[in-house]
């Protein structure tokens, strides 16, 4: 019973103070509570969108509110050097039984240099920010496909470090630094974190990148052609396209 009326009482307040904050909302001086193209800090576009789910309830807010927020998946943003790139997203889609523009945006926030871009998709914002603060970016090799990057587990494996660190700028071998990596032609993502240096391993079929070429291949002992052995007074080696150079 005591639980029951804490509960209620604790209920009672939030509610007292929920119908207190929408009574002064044009006290309310932080990012706007709905959709903006406006240039706000991510701080203030948390605020707002926590301060909008206080006001209305969490159920639903992406949509309900149609406001900036951030999406799991991207963590707290990428540092490289004195850039820092946030990544938003707000869902335009109507309410029920109402009409609207509809659509997806993306807002890619780079708050040391007051600078943001917002696009239609992740892909295209993640690239103006690299193009915004990681100049040569687009020049990077393509790690090829036949490298894999990965042995089952988080840490790169140890030839894909090798390539890369072998062919990549040094000055691009920092915290935040970007990889570009051979897809197959539905790998389009970008992705977060996964860089050797925390950054994007970006997709070479989403750049529209030519495919990397394909390291010098071993030939396999199996088509090595048998050894002959040499007559005597003659040393002799066996000749012939297959053989291994």
């Amino acid at each position: 019973m005591t639980e029951h009326v804490d509960g209620q009482l604790a209920f009672d307040f939030d509610e007292m103070a929920r119908e207190e904050a929408r009574a002064r909302l044009d006290e309310w001086d932080g990012a706007p509570l709905g959709f903006t193209r406006d240039y706000f800090t991510p701080a203030q576009f948390d605020e707002a969108f926590e301060h909008w789910k206080f006001l209305n309830g969490p159920l639903g807010s992406w949509k309900r509110s149609h406001m900036w927020h951030r999406e799991g998946w991207n963590g707290m943003g990428t540092e490289f050097g004195q850039h820092r790139g946030e990544i938003f997203g707000a869902d335009l889609d109507p309410d029920d039984g109402q009409e609207g523009p509809g659509g997806q945006l993306t807002q890619m926030i780079c708050e040391p240099c007051d600078w943001h871009v917002i696009t239609e998709d992740d892909n295209t914002a993640v690239e103006a920010w690299h193009d915004h603060a990681v100049p040569g970016w687009r020049d990077l090799p393509v790690v090829p496909a036949a490298i894999r990057l990965r042995d089952g587990g988080a840490s790169l494996s140890k030839l894909a470090m090798t390539w890369i660190t072998e062919r990549y700028p040094e000055h691009i071998q920092v915290p935040g630094a970007p990889i570009i990596t051979e897809r197959s032609p539905y790998g389009t993502r970008h992705v977060h974190h996964y860089s050797p240096w925390g950054g994007y391993d970006l997709s070479h079929t989403a750049l529209e990148r030519p495919a990397a070429p394909e390291p010098p291949a071993r030939v396999p002992r199996r088509e090595l052609p048998a050894f002959t052995p040499a007559s005597p007074g003659r040393q002799t080696r066996p000749t012939g396209p297959g053989l291994a150079r």
